[in-house]
């Protein structure tokens, strides 16, 4: 059953992906919503940002022929430093507090989402 749990995966690739910084704060929230809304419209295929982070090659050179958008919650860049590290070099990339959020301070409610869903749903 292990074997089997690691060679196959829930997630997938296709063209337009999107990876989130799901970090612990009310942004990191607000990235892995907005992302799963990307997601259930079926405007990009949602994946693994750890997948990246622990350095599973298949999946990073896969990740590397797409159209990735990364959405990062805070300056830190946390998720932008993961696929920098790892070689992306042409992504696409939305961190929330450019939109004038502020880390620990934004409400998580469906105002905040849809405003940084529908910036993020154009980028292309």
């Amino acid at each position: 059953m292990e074997n089997q749990e690691k060679s196959s995966c829930l997630c997938g690739v296709s063209e337009y992906m999107v990876l989130a910084c799901s970090g612990a704060c009310d942004l990191g929230q607000i990235t892995d919503i907005v992302a799963r809304k990307l997601r259930d419209n079926e405007v990009r295929k949602m994946n693994c940002l750890a997948v990246v982070g622990a350095g599973i090659e298949k999946s990073i050179e896969d990740f590397k022929k797409k159209n990735i958008l990364m959405l990062d919650g805070c300056p830190i860049d946390c998720g932008k430093q993961i696929l920098d590290k790892a070689g992306f070099k042409d992504y696409k990339y939305l961190r929330v507090t450019d939109l004038g959020y502020k880390k620990g301070q934004t409400p998580v409610n469906e105002e905040v989402i849809k405003n940084v869903y529908d910036t993020a749903e154009i980028i292309y």
